[in-house]
């Protein structure tokens, strides 16, 4: 199965979701209640890979769980599919459509002798609403009933992060779900997040909190903040204690990566000059070759002999040249 690139809100919601322990939280508080009566919630189980194709990659990445019906031997999809895009979809059920169609495709490659039934659901952190419609609605005018049975009929559970209050988010518990919510909601406004640390850190202040989530956090902050190192110091200086030594020994790990990357690049982009010099250069004594070949009469030799390079080179630029011309003739 496809993967996506990279980005430092896709890493984050991949390590976030990508937790058995937050996606159970999600499910247990955003799931319809029916839906929960019929599902094992207590075998939710993380599916490795991922059903974004290269064409939806630029839509969406996920994160798959597996969980069993209660009554049968059938499991059910639950996929966690983040809206990579700032402004929302206005037509997000074709895209959840072509995602469906391909992890189907992908549970027949298995040889799967029933498909799965596919629950998508959608998480959102853009700044601008999203207006969530039936798929029937993309068609214009209310369809006359006996068109309705050949459209598409499925819908997706939808949270928009950004629409949803601190105190909405608080109330969902105290696991690791509110601090998820709270820093993909913030991420927009890194000076909210540095005035409101002991917000976004509620529940990890304790020194038996999870070090690996909150180094997530951080690294999430640092990575998306663009501030300057004046100001992150102050904000680490302000932390509680407990989080002091974590926040400062994550942030040199992110100046170091970041050292790495910029070192890489500075690399390549000299690469790609040397590469381009080399190219203009070989042009150059190529039309130097043809010049002294076709206009001047000298011989291979003497042309091999005046530009300082290997008779077969030389015989190399004139063949080509000449197949050339005889194809535009």
């Amino acid at each position: 199965m496809p993967t996506k690139p990279s980005k430092p809100h896709d890493e984050f919601f991949k390590a976030t979701f990508g937790r058995l322990d937050i996606a159970l939280d999600y499910l247990q508080n955003m799931l319809p209640a029916t839906l929960q009566q019929d599902l094992d919630l207590s075998k939710l189980e993380r599916v490795n890979g991922s059903f974004v194709s290269p064409a939806l990659q630029e839509y969406f990445s996920d994160v798959v769980y597996q969980s069993p019906l209660k009554i049968g031997k059938q499991s059910v999809v639950l996929s966690f599919i983040f809206e990579h895009k700032s402004k929302p979809e206005p037509r997000p059920h074709l895209q959840l459509l072509r995602y469906m169609l391909d992890a189907w495709t992908e549970q027949l490659h298995q040889n799967n002798k029933k498909l799965n039934p596919i629950i998508p659901i959608l998480v959102y952190h853009g700044k601008q609403g999203w207006k969530k419609r039936d798929f029937d609605s993309y068609f214009g005018n209310k369809l006359p009933a006996s068109i309705l049975p050949f459209l598409p009929r499925f819908d997706y559970i939808f949270t928009h992060v950004t629409d949803m209050s601190d105190e909405q988010i608080l109330e969902l518990g105290t696991g690791l779900l509110i601090n998820t919510f709270l820093m993909l909601k913030h991420i927009h406004d890194p000076d909210f997040i540095m005035q409101n640390a002991e917000l976004i850190f509620i529940n990890l202040t304790e020194p038996n909190s999870q070090q690996d989530f909150i180094v997530l956090v951080l690294a999430y902050f640092y990575k998306n903040s663009q501030l300057a190192k004046e100001k992150i110091h102050r904000f680490i200086q302000k932390l509680p204690k407990t989080l002091n030594k974590t926040a400062m020994s994550t942030y040199d790990m992110i100046l170091a990566e970041g050292i790495k990357i910029g070192i890489e690049e500075e690399r390549q982009r000299i690469e790609e000059e040397m590469r381009q010099l080399e190219e203009e250069s070989r042009q150059r004594v190529n039309k130097a070759i043809l010049y002294l070949y076709q206009i001047d009469q000298k011989t291979l030799e003497e042309i091999a002999l005046i530009l300082s390079k290997d008779l077969a080179y030389v015989e190399t630029v004139i063949s080509k040249s000449e197949e050339e011309n005889i194809a535009d003739n």
